[in-house]
């Protein structure tokens, strides 16, 4: 299971889902399958911003507990050819398998070049759910001193569970708030998590209202274009994070 990832920081607001989302809509355009994997039970939130909330009629819990097939639960990405979702649980409790979800995983890697499991914030069921069916970790932080600490106790807990691959994606970086020393720089922030940088993504507005056509805008934002380096990095070319 090479292939799949679990998207992780720990800190709720870091832009887990943000990334899930947008690096899925990147992968697509390089050609690969995608399916994305909403963890967060309660307060999902992919279905939403991909435009699919319609759609949902079953969620990944239906599938571990037998209550319906992979296929009635997928949900494809009209917009954004080979990108699919399965949604999380609509309520609170509804998953509690770890080995469910191992075996779920283990089955759908056959299908799809990448599988991005998005993970609910904290380090509690939820989390322990979502890292079982992973073999490779993103872990998503805000340059602050909060996302940065959270960010380096959830790695060790990711290596704790036997995750080797594990990078580091620097969400909403702001070049004028390092200047005033609020945020970390990409150095520090790269030496207090002790992992290794994937991406660095600036903090961006355009960001989310692009989400309105599935990332395909006339207009590319900086972060919108750091995404494209990222997914491109993750595929493993030789691309230079974007100058920030």
């Amino acid at each position: 299971m090479n292939n799949v990832y679990v998207i992780a920081s720990g800190k709720g607001g870091a832009g887990k889902s943000t990334t899930t989302a947008y690096l899925g809509v990147e992968l697509c355009k390089n050609g690969k399958k995608v399916l994305l994997i909403d963890m967060d039970e309660g307060l999902r939130s992919l279905d939403i911003m991909l435009n699919v909330s319609s759609h949902t009629l079953f969620d990944v819990s239906d599938i571990i507990k037998g209550n319906c097939n992979v296929n009635q639960a997928v949900i494809p990405v009209k917009q954004c050819p080979n990108l699919y979702l399965l949604p999380a649980p609509i309520t609170v409790n509804s998953l509690n398998s770890p080995k469910g979800m191992r075996l779920l995983c283990e089955k759908l890697s056959e299908y799809f070049d990448y599988i991005l499991i998005d993970s609910p914030a904290g380090v509690g069921k939820g989390f322990k759910n979502a890292v079982a069916g992973a073999d490779n970790a993103l872990v998503v932080v805000n340059p602050d001193t909060v996302s940065v600490r959270d960010g380096a106790y959830v790695a060790k807990l990711l290596r704790e569970s036997k995750i080797k691959n594990i990078r580091l994606v620097i969400n909403k970086l702001d070049k004028k708030l390092i200047k005033k020393g609020v945020f970390y720089n990409i150095d520090e922030t790269i030496d207090a998590t002790s992992l290794q940088l994937i991406a660095v993504i600036p903090n961006d507005i355009e960001l989310v209202k692009s989400f309105d056509n599935c990332g395909n805008n006339l207009y590319k934002s900086p972060a919108t274009l750091a995404f494209e380096r990222f997914a491109k990095r993750l595929n493993g070319e030789n691309v230079p994070l974007m100058d920030i």
